[in-house]
């Protein structure tokens, strides 16, 4: 119980039982205003202690509220990492020399070399040795082997093509002027998987699709990969994870990189252009705290991600406009969305 002039404590009571809470309240009868969060029990206490008093949600539980929905609908909309073109440049090199195959890398030091990049440049920019760096240069491009897909890209390219067949005959007949109910009944398909179809979020790769078991190396996920593609052996990346709290064995890092590597080799195309992972937790988190204190993404890669996924953008944007409409206390305010605004978290009010 706060006095609203002087803003000091007057009384407190220790349950939330709605008797003791409404024999409570009446104890005070001059209550205008009682803020609460969504408690049931609370809000019978108040309405047959004071049937007249403004019941006011507090902002604390609305933002918790909107978080918490926007949280599991995220939880649905990525059920796995997913993958952006690699943003820095440098990295992408880098990732290349890590995770590529032959061809890749040598196309890579090739590429660096035709741009007019000279051999220390190159090892600088790939972390690769003078000798590799000038056997790949010198490779003739006859001699470059052919690009390979592993067995495992294979596979999840066949599966990939079922959904995206089944996808494009219910665009068709969506097109055709047919409802749902219609495409249902000439298909077979349910109606949640009509409307999954028809979702401009479809995607016909599982979204599971190159998603690691978390496990004690996967804190560290990029930093693992970055000292590897400094150059650092697996002892030396040990003794430095150590230092900040890491507890998993050598062994344990290098089954890590491993498995990374034939990741990534699944999500490599056909040319040097590389993909990168990104964990859904840190695009999560983006929902609770600015990007400059979330350590798992950068400008660049949310930029991507707000292109490719507009139902994340949306949402993060009516998280964002929803904290500036309660931080402003106005009553009467419109909000829209803005994307280009998400980075400094102040979209257009």
């Amino acid at each position: 119980m706060i006095d609203m002039r002087s803003h000091k404590l007057i009384d407190m009571i220790e349950t939330r039982q709605m008797t003791q809470v409404k024999s409570w309240l009446k104890e005070y009868p001059n209550i205008k205003f009682v803020s609460r969060d969504g408690s049931r029990a609370y809000a019978n206490a108040i309405t047959q202690a004071h049937p007249k008093a403004i019941q006011i949600s507090d902002r604390f539980h609305l933002l918790k509220n909107l978080t918490d929905y926007a949280t599991l609908a995220l939880q649905k909309l990525f059920q796995g990492r997913i993958t952006i073109p690699i943003t820095d440049e440098t990295q992408k090199h880098r990732s290349v020399m890590l995770i590529g195959t032959l061809a890749q890398r040598v196309k890579s030091v090739k590429d660096l070399h035709k741009n007019g990049h000279s051999q220390n440049e190159i090892q600088q920019i790939t972390g690769a040795s003078e000798r590799i760096v000038k056997k790949y240069t010198d490779m003739p491009e006859n001699g470059i082997p052919a690009q390979k897909q592993t067995i495992r890209g294979r596979e999840h390219n066949e599966a990939a093509e079922k959904p995206k067949r089944r996808a494009e005959l219910v665009g068709a007949l969506h097109k055709e002027g047919l409802g749902i109910k219609q495409i249902c009944q000439k298909t077979g398909f349910t109606h949640k998987t009509v409307q999954n179809y028809l979702s401009d979020n479809f995607s016909p790769i599982n979204a599971h699709y190159g998603k690691q078991r978390e496990g004690k190396s996967e804190p560290f996920r990029n930093e693992i990969l970055r000292l590897k593609t400094d150059g650092l052996k697996y002892r030396e990346i040990h003794e430095a994870l150590k230092v900040k709290g890491y507890s998993g064995t050598q062994d344990a890092i290098r089954g890590f990189v491993s498995k990374e590597r034939r990741i990534q080799q699944d999500l490599l195309s056909a040319s040097v252009e590389t993909n990168e992972l990104i964990d859904k937790k840190w695009l999560i988190r983006l929902l609770y705290k600015p990007i400059e204190d979330v350590k798992g993404i950068s400008d660049g890669q949310l930029h991507f991600v707000l292109t490719d996924y507009p139902l994340y953008s949306n949402i993060l944007c009516a998280v964002n406009n929803f904290k500036l409409v309660l931080k402003s206390k106005r009553t009467n305010i419109a909000f829209g969305m803005d994307r280009k605004n998400i980075r400094s978290r102040s979209c257009r009010i």
